[in-house]
């Protein structure tokens, strides 16, 4: 059985805000809890004007931070990060790297590709990754163009 509650933190993990704020007016409404069974989400009615408001007023705080990938002035490689706005992207990468003038590019669609991390071997989903990471902006690595393995500078 999968709780309310572990679907609310899945949707929550991979930014499907329409979902994580119904399940979140449903739970609030007291139509369901956080430890029924997801299934009972299917037999609710749900309010679905206020849920609209709500995820257009983004009151979970959801889809803040975005994944950016800049391009590197080494041919074929690009950096990769995690952010809030692609302005700290650019600061952070001129700082670490001293690279300035290169294009960023945000690639959220890229956040649900399997990416093998050199240093650890390990695999994962980069919304994985982001559960990980404390201070926003932040480095994830670099890749090569086609590839799907991040190497640290």
């Amino acid at each position: 059985m999968i709780t309310v509650q572990e679907f609310f933190n899945f949707s929550i993990d991979i930014d499907h805000s329409l979902t994580a704020h119904s399940i979140y007016w449903a739970v609030i409404n007291q139509k369901l809890s956080f430890d029924d069974d997801v299934k009972k989400l299917q037999e609710i009615s749900l309010d679905h004007e206020t849920i609209l408001q709500m995820k257009e007023q983004n009151i979970l705080g959801i889809g803040k931070i975005k994944l950016y990938v800049m391009e590197s002035t080494h041919k074929g490689w690009f950096a990769f990060y995690l952010a809030e706005h692609s302005l700290d992207v650019y600061r952070l990468h001129e700082e670490r790297f001293r690279e300035s003038g290169v294009k960023v590019t945000q690639a959220d669609r890229l956040m649900l590709r399997l990416m093998k991390f050199a240093e650890t071997g390990e695999e994962m989903i980069l919304y994985e990754c982001r559960k990980g990471v404390k201070v926003y902006p932040a480095y994830v690595g670099h890749v090569m163009a086609g590839d799907e393995v991040f190497y640290w500078w």
